[in-house]
């Protein structure tokens, strides 16, 4: 049976483009934090890493994960998982990221 709005990893990384990583001004899509979003029986499952084991940000990256994924249309069942390897590098990043594109929050 065809779901009537199945979910799209496309459309999963459109929506995790506006979590930001307050650190670099940057969204954890193309600073390549986001490992694998995996859809399985209509959970998606979302592998990403911060940028250090250490980074006071880790917990606000995974509420806002959360929260992206909560206000998705067909997105019932999520788990936001971190994960340490591979570990992350500059080398992650996607060409042409512009740093603090988006100004940090302020505090």
């Amino acid at each position: 049976m065809m779901d009537a709005n199945p979910i799209d990893r496309r459309e999963i990384a459109r929506q995790l483009r506006n979590v930001i990583d307050p650190e670099l001004g940057v969204n954890i899509v193309d600073l390549g934090l986001v490992y694998n979003i995996l859809i399985d029986d209509g959970k998606v499952v979302l592998e990403y890493t911060v940028t250090t084991p250490g980074c006071p940000m880790r917990r606000y990256l995974q509420q806002q994960i959360e929260e992206t994924l909560e206000l998705m249309e067909g997105v019932n069942n999520y788990e936001a998982k971190i994960v340490w390897e591979p570990e992350w590098n500059v080398d992650m990043i996607k060409d042409d990221v512009e740093f603090f594109a988006h100004p940090p929050p302020m505090q």
